[in-house]
C-alpha cells in the first residue's frame, strides 16, 4: 500500500515549525515522505524572520524526503478566502510573490498551491492554467458564494492533483491492500498532537499498517501520476 502525508500552515516561526517532529519520525522510518504547504508570510511575519528551521527544511528537500509547495501567502482573510475576491492580475501577482520569498530563502519548492481553507474563485483555474501550476484542493468543484467552480478544461484534471476526502480521522480503520492512505495534518498541531493525536500514536499506527502489507511512502506529487 501506498502512504501519502501533507502539512499545511508551515512556517519557519516557532508556533508553525514542526521540522523537529518530522525528524523524530524520519528517525523511526527513513524512507517516509512529506508534502508542506509553505505559507512564507504568514500572518504578515516573513519567513526569513525566523531561520532557524530553514537550513533544516532546506536539508530535508536535498535528502528527498519532503517536498515543498505553496500554500497562499499570508493566509488572512478566512471568510473569502485570501485569494477569493481578487482579480486575475492580483493573483498572479500574490503567487509569484509568495514564490519570491522562497526562492529568496533559497528553498526548493515545487510550482503548485494548495490555497487557504481551499477557497479559490474561477479567476484563479485560469491564472494556474496560465502559469501552469498545480492545484491541490480537497475537491474538483467548489461552491463559492454561491456559484459552481469548475475547470473549464477537463483535460487539465488530469494534471492536477485533487485530494483524496479519505482523511485518516478517529479510529484506524483496516485498510485494502494496495489502497492509498492519505494523512493530513497542520503544522501547528504536529508538537501538540502530531497527525494522530501524537505523533507517536502515528508512528504505532504505521508499523500497524506494515504488518498488513509493505508500505510505500510517497509524495502528493506523486499522486498526479498515478
Amino acid at each position: 500500500m501506498k502512504v501519502c502525508i501533507d502539512i499545511d500552515d508551515y512556517h519557519s516561526f516557532p508556533k508553525w515549525d514542526c521540522s523537529d517532529v518530522i525528524l523524530k519520525i524520519l528517525d523511526v522510518f527513513p524512507d517516509m515522505k512529506f508534502t508542506i504547504f509553505f505559507t512564507p508570510f504568514m500572518k504578515n511575519i516573513p519567513l526569513t524572520d525566523y531561520p532557524q528551521a530553514l537550513d533544516r527544511i532546506i536539508e530535508l528537500v536535498e535528502k528527498d524526503v519532503v517536498e515543498i509547495f505553496l500554500h497562499g501567502l499570508t493566509h488572512k482573510k478566512r471568510f473569502n478566502g485570501e485569494f477569493g475576491l481578487l482579480n486575475k492580475n492580483q493573483i498572479r501577482k500574490r503567487i509569484f510573490k509568495s514564490a519570491s520569498y522562497l526562492k529568496k530563502a533559497h528553498i526548493p519548492f515545487k510550482e503548485g498551491i494548495k490555497f487557504p481553507w481551499n477557497l479559490y474563485n474561477k479567476k484563479v483555474l485560469e491564472v494556474l492554467e496560465d502559469i501552469n501550476y498545480i492545484l491541490f484542493t480537497n475537491k474538483l468543484e467548489k461552491d463559492f458564494n454561491g456559484r459552481q467552480i469548475v475547470w473549464k478544461n477537463s483535460d487539465k484534471v488530469q494534471k492536477r492533483y485533487v485530494q483524496t476526502a479519505d482523511y485518516r480521522y478517529g479510529k484506524p480503520s483496516v485498510p485494502d491492500k494496495n489502497s492509498i492512505i492519505y494523512y493530513h495534518s497542520h503544522a501547528q498541531n504536529m508538537r501538540k498532537n502530531g497527525i494522530r493525536e501524537s505523533y507517536k500514536n502515528f508512528i504505532e499506527e504505521i508499523k500497524e499498517l506494515q504488518k498488513i502489507e509493505e508500505v510505500k511512502f510517497i509524495f502528493c506529487s506523486n499522486l498526479i501520476q498515478l
